[in-house]
């Protein structure tokens, strides 16, 4: 109960001090990756966080000294670099599935399959929450912002908390919660 209200507070202090002037996008990115975790429940236990970053090695690697001596939701967490081309049942290894930059060719089967294999999709691009990811950043007033799909999470058997939830933009919201960007 007490690391809830902790961690709570920690993403409260985060989404209320993410300017852009202070720090890295990259670094506040990391912290909030970190911080998902902690507020999306997978329907099978976790034992180890697989965090995948798509195309973007440098960042997989900075995540990798970040986290080398942290735990993710109390749990340890393996960074992995993923490129185009990578065999689609590498990508099935992921819990958390980071699309930097580019993506890679989306058609519906593999996003059926990331769905099944409740992967949670992250993208740089919200407009991506429209065509399958489950949670896109944006910038706002030189902020940065994230945007959930709560119908996506739903598909992939992804329960959110509210309190991650009350921090987002969300769209096509389920259970009654409605939020506009």
């Amino acid at each position: 109960m007490r690391s809830t209200k902790v961690a709570t507070l920690a993403f409260v202090c985060l989404c209320h001090a993410t300017s852009l002037l202070a720090i890295s996008e990259e670094s506040i990115k990391a912290a909030y990756l970190e911080r998902f975790a902690m507020f999306i429940q997978w329907p099978k236990p976790v034992e180890s966080y697989n965090i995948c970053i798509y195309n973007d090695t440098s960042f997989a690697k900075t995540l990798q000294k970040s986290y080398s001596s942290r735990l993710f939701n109390s749990h340890p967490l393996n960074v992995i670099s993923l490129s185009s081309g990578t065999p689609e049942n590498e990508t099935l290894k992921c819990h958390i599935l980071y699309f930097r930059d580019s993506k890679p060719n989306q058609n519906e089967h593999y996003l059926n399959t990331l769905y099944k294999n409740n992967v949670l999709l992250i993208s740089d691009d919200d407009d991506d929450t429209k065509k399958g990811a489950m949670i896109g950043f944006y910038l706002q007033n030189n902020l940065l912002r994230f945007v959930i799909n709560q119908r996506n999470l739903e598909d992939a058997h992804l329960s959110v908390s509210y309190k991650l939830l009350n921090f987002a933009t969300v769209i096509e919201p389920t259970g009654g919660y409605n939020a506009t960007k």
